[in-house]
């Protein structure tokens, strides 16, 4: 499998692109923008991100870790001062908060490394223009009628280059 990787000088046209590619049933593809594009993430049928599921995650389990800590350390090492009770949760606050917070920066920069698909490298599609002024749609497509019914698509919607077999 080769593809179409498409070529844009504004944000109208990419999006427009990606929306008739997706009518046309074309879901498999990767876009490129030089600045974070909400409008691109909508086209594209992004909801949201599943990193907040780790940090969800993460958080639960920090405090339920925090929580078994301090108060099983309680337990396990009884220390009666004054009268006070053993489990004295208004003492446990601040290692509660602190360890939910880490537990969901941990798991949420965990998150973020297992959903990146190709860390430390970049994909061979990408331009050094789309660092700077462009954005870039790459569809895959397979050799032929499908190639040419992409090229279309994307040549209407605004494409300013369009680069097939990539």
């Amino acid at each position: 499998m080769s593809g179409i990787l498409a070529q844009f000088d504004s944000l109208g046209a990419t999006r427009k692109a990606i929306e008739s590619l997706r009518q046309a049933g074309h879901s498999d593809m990767e876009v490129f923008a030089p600045f974070p594009t909400p409008e691109l993430e909508e086209a594209l049928g992004i909801i949201s991100s599943p990193i907040r599921r780790w940090a969800l995650i993460g958080g639960i389990t920090g405090f339920m870790t925090a929580v078994a800590l301090t108060g099983l350390t309680a337990l396990a090492y009884p220390l009666v001062t004054q009268g006070k009770p053993i489990l004295s949760w208004p003492a446990y606050f601040i290692i509660i908060f602190e360890m939910t917070i880490l537990f969901t920066g941990l798991f949420g920069f965990l998150g973020v490394l297992y959903h990146m698909k190709k860390p430390g490298r970049l994909s061979p599609q990408y331009r050094t223009s789309f660092s700077v002024d462009r954005f870039g749609v790459y569809v895959l497509a397979a050799a032929g009628a499908e190639q040419s019914s992409i090229e279309t698509l994307v040549r209407d919607a605004g494409a300013v280059e369009v680069e097939l077999g990539v």
